[in-house]
């Protein structure tokens, strides 16, 4: 009996050993997995999409340095917010990529045209003003002069106040996406007398006279007059093109 005691006591003893050997692996095999899993919720990594306007440190300086915070710490729609305050950005979206990393998508706003004010500003189709940053010689976009230059119709960020102006954006718009042609080689709008309207093409220069009435009616006759221009001539033949009379186009030429 002693003896079958004294075995039940020794793996007692055994089972005990392993359990306690068990419970300290188990311990420790645990705080290494919170120490990975509490890792995967610091951020390290903050990515931008592509940017094509701005460089990606102008939009990171909306909300500041993130790198080391818990993600818990972090709230994502605010972030989203102060990217998306920022003059350039059309939208945003502000994820969590495991582990630890936050990911920044921009839609950025594209300029049309420049406004010869002072300061000068660019806006984009929607009528938004973008401040100069530096980079106003990047974009090769038509210039609008002598439209009202005081600076309060002008706020950086928010929506164009002149009257004028916004027909003017709108008018762009609309050209940049049916007819390229002119679009592309435009590199003045002019507000003249009596709100007419002076176009000044990049090349040689030309200048358009177009007036202030039917412009969608001129802008397809004129697109007829340059094909039937090919493949002789160009409308930078001419050093002017006087389109303020209905149904027919005064034409100088460059050499007369």
């Amino acid at each position: 009996m002693r003896l079958k005691k004294k075995k039940r006591i020794i793996w007692f003893k055994a089972i005990i050993s392993a359990l306690g050997f068990s419970a300290i692996f188990s311990l420790i095999w645990s705080a290494f997995w919170w120490s990975d899993y509490h890792n995967t919720l610091v951020i390290k990594n903050v990515v931008f999409s592509n940017t094509v306007i701005l460089d990606k440190q102008n939009y990171r300086n909306t909300f500041g340095d993130l790198i080391g915070a818990s993600i818990d710490e972090i709230n994502l729609t605010r972030v989203t917010e102060l990217v998306e305050s920022h003059p350039y950005v059309l939208a945003a979206r502000v994820s969590h990529r495991y582990p630890g990393t936050i990911m920044i998508e921009i839609m950025e706003r594209t300029p049309i045209a420049i406004l010869n004010t002072q300061p000068m500003v660019m806006l984009d189709e929607e009528g938004y003003i973008l401040p100069d940053m530096e980079n106003m010689g990047d974009f090769l976009v038509p210039s609008l002069s002598n439209f009202n230059p005081a600076p309060e119709l002008y706020p950086a960020g928010e929506k164009v106040l002149s009257v004028k102006v916004k027909e003017s954006i709108e008018w762009l718009s609309h050209l940049r996406r049916e007819y390229s042609f002119l679009y592309d080689n435009l590199s003045e709008i002019r507000l003249v007398s009596d709100n007419d309207i002076e176009l000044i093409l990049a090349e040689e220069p030309t200048k358009i006279l177009l007036g202030n009435e039917d412009l969608w009616t001129k802008i397809e006759i004129l697109k007829q007059f340059r094909i039937d221009l090919k493949p002789n001539k160009e409308l930078t033949d001419f050093s002017y093109l006087d389109m303020r009379y209905i149904n027919q186009i005064i034409a100088k030429d460059r050499r007369s």
